[in-house]
This record gives C-alpha cells, structure tokens and sequence, in this order.
C-alpha cells in the first residue's frame, strides 16, 4: 500500500517536472504560427473562419490574423498563462483558453500531429463557450 503510494506521488511529480506550460506549447519556445483546421492557403480571397495565429513567449503575445469579407485583419494580443483546478491556459483578447493537446485521431484535428483546442473558459457573465481547433 505504502508503495503504491509513494509509486503514484513519483510518478506525478514526473509528470509535473515534464509538463509544458501552455504558453512554451503554443509559442514553441520563441515564436510559432498555428492555423485553425481545415484552413489552406489560396491565391484568391480569404474565407470565413481562416485564421492564423502566431504565438510568441517573448513579449508574450499572439498575432491573429483573420478573414474578415474576403480580406485579413491582423490584430496584436497580449497574452498571460493561468492554471487552476488542474487545468491550464491562457488567457488573450478578452478570453479566457484552456489549452489541450489532442491525438491526430480526433475528429477535430483531420489527422493533424500536432493539434490542439482552445475552449473559452466560463466568464460568469455568459454561457456561451468557443473552440478553436489549430495546427500547425
């Protein structure tokens, strides 16, 4: 029993000592741009729901760039870290994410390796959530 303890507190130290901050994912240590799903560059107008997001750890901000009526629209976000009841995000353009890593065998990320979901957190003010699912 008291291995079994002592085995399960190890391994969650480890695990904690190995976690990334959500952040250092997203920005990949300096800078790193991230589509959401499904988006492909073309040579014509932009479509609705295109976007690109560049995550940067230093200044800690987020370029996201937009398609707006067939044109992009970039605008500049700070962006801060939180954690709390075991979940972490962050937090840019008067939103609140948490941030996961999902498997390329979700249905969201169309076999992408690397993919995560940003899911607005709760304000109290409403009930209404958004996802964004991105890859890069």
């Amino acid at each position: 029993m008291i291995r079994s303890l002592l085995l399960s507190v190890a391994f969650a130290a480890t695990a904690s000592a190995y976690a990334q901050d959500p952040l250092s994912q997203l920005a990949g240590g300096v800078s790193q741009q991230w589509t959401v799903v499904g988006y492909t560059p073309s040579a014509g107008p932009c479509k609705a729901g295109d976007a690109i997001y560049t995550f940067q750890a230093k200044p800690a901000q987020v370029v996201v760039k937009q398609c707006e009526g067939g044109t992009w629209k970039t605008s500049t976000e700070a962006i801060t870290t939180w954690s709390a009841g075991g979940k972490t995000g962050v937090t840019f353009g008067g939103a609140k994410y948490e941030v996961k890593t999902l498997p390329s065998s979700a249905p969201a990320c169309k076999g992408s390796a690397n993919c995560v979901r940003l899911l607005t957190m709760p304000d109290g003010k409403t009930d209404a959530t958004r996802t964004i699912y991105l890859t890069h």
